[in-house]
């Protein structure tokens, strides 16, 4: 019984953590986002392919990064706990 309930704990706090990491990724997919726009927005002006390609980076690294940590997470909830072996 107690295997069952630390093993939920751990499934849940490994869900809660993906889903933190999700909302900050989604915050930062945002930024990156309004970034790339005003890098088109002002396509007159010298350097404006800085921003977008700042953006277009910084989203190609954050769904990298987020699919790596969706992998350990899956990962992780797949196997037992390390005390109760």
């Amino acid at each position: 019984m107690i295997y069952n309930e630390s093993f939920l704990l751990k499934n849940v706090s490994l869900r809660f953590l993906f889903i933190c990491c999700s909302l900050i990724a989604s915050y930062i997919i945002f930024i990156s986002i309004v970034s790339i726009v005003t890098g088109l927005n002002h396509l007159q002006q010298e350097g404006f392919w800085m921003p977008v390609l700042v953006g277009t980076t910084t989203i190609t690294m954050i769904f990298y990064l987020l699919s790596r940590l969706f992998k350990f997470i899956s990962n992780q909830m797949k196997e037992p706990d390390s005390l109760n072996r």
